[in-house]
């Protein structure tokens, strides 16, 4: 790969360094390294405002590559954009009744594969291979998995490199939750009378 040169410096030999040296300085110096890079500030501009959100953008995220965007917001929809033209590729009609707070591209899946967590307290994953050739205003896709387990806002999602099976989401319910895909596909909402889920790896939640 062909490396990149600024003018103060090769980029990718900053951040190599910065991650090398990282525990052996001072915090004051820790603090003055991880500043921004010159490079960086006298190349940055607006390229694009994208538009098709009909609400507040809470979240977005790349894919692997970097070549698609993802995004959610206060009006329920997810849309994927492409970098490379700068539009809208697809709005998808989540089914969320609330607002959208984290979306992130499974990883190993084609980038076929998107999972959502909101105010409604759900984690839906959708596989956008089921969009198809449809236009992109044609947004209804049901979800491959739906996990209502949580009682509060879903505010965070994570995924792991390299590992298409898992996503762990973090509520304002005081806990964190793990969603193996290979185990299920749904989880009962938390008040029902048959709820049986065991995806809790940490809660903070006090019990006296």
């Amino acid at each position: 790969m062909e490396s990149l040169c600024f003018h103060d410096g090769n980029i990718t030999d900053f951040i190599d360094a910065r991650t090398l040296h990282v525990r052996t300085h001072p915090v004051r110096d820790i603090n003055r390294s991880l500043q921004l890079h010159s490079s960086f500030l006298r190349r940055l501009s607006l390229e694009r405002e994208l538009e098709g959100h009909r609400g507040c953008v809470n979240t977005i995220a790349w894919n692997s590559s970097g070549s698609l965007l993802i995004s959610g917001s206060d009006d329920t929809c997810i849309n994927l954009w492409s970098y490379q033209s700068r539009k809208l590729l697809h709005s998808i009609d989540s089914g969320h009744t609330a607002n959208i707070f984290c979306t992130k591209f499974v990883p190993e899946t084609s980038d076929e594969l998107v999972v959502s967590g909101a105010a409604d307290a759900e984690v839906r994953l959708f596989n956008l291979s089921r969009s198809g050739r449809r236009r992109v205003e044609d947004s209804t896709i049901n979800p491959s998995a739906l996990f209502q387990c949580h009682t509060r806002r879903i505010k965070k999602l994570a995924v792991e490199p390299g590992n298409p099976n898992l996503v762990w989401s973090a509520s304002e319910d005081g806990t964190l939750r793990q969603h193996d895909f290979r185990e299920c596909t749904s989880c009962p909402p938390s008040e029902s009378s048959h709820r049986e889920c065991h995806n809790v790896l940490i809660t903070c939640i006090r019990h006296d």
